[in-house]
């Protein structure tokens, strides 16, 4: 017991110094579509132009010979839909694809990401669903 504390103690002193002014804040999303791919996504917001140390999951969980593929958008503070990453899990059939160090920045500011996933087909239109809007908490109103 005694250890777990010390493990939670080092890893919110780690979490705040990293932060870069004092307090960091850690969201995770997930999508699981209506077709039942999904993928997940987690960041930390550095503050109001930022984010970073993310990381993206893509499963590909239905088997029906389409690839899937996650695209990450920022809205930032003058308005703009800026697309941050497209990831694609060309793995097939009950696979994961992993994405690390995902970040964004922008002078005007970051209010929110929106994470959609797709599949597509050759010869076919991608087929998406939008389900996770994340805010930035440090953005204001």
């Amino acid at each position: 017991m005694r250890r777990a504390g010390f493990v939670v103690a080092a890893t919110t002193a780690l979490t705040l110094g990293t932060a870069g002014q004092g307090w960091a804040d850690t969201t995770t999303g997930d999508i699981t579509t209506s077709w039942g791919d999904r993928t997940r996504v987690q960041l930390t917001w550095a503050d109001r132009d930022s984010f970073h140390n993310g990381a993206l999951a893509v499963a590909d969980q239905t088997c029906d010979d389409r690839s899937v593929h996650a695209t990450l958008t920022v809205q930032t503070g003058s308005g703009a839909a800026r697309p941050v990453s497209d990831h694609h899990n060309t793995g097939g059939c009950g696979t994961t694809a992993d994405f690390q160090n995902i970040a964004a920045t922008d002078p005007s500011g970051v209010r929110s990401l929106t994470m959609t996933l797709c599949r597509s087909a050759p010869g076919t239109a991608d087929e998406c669903e939008t389900g996770y809007i994340a805010v930035n908490p440090y953005y204001g109103s």
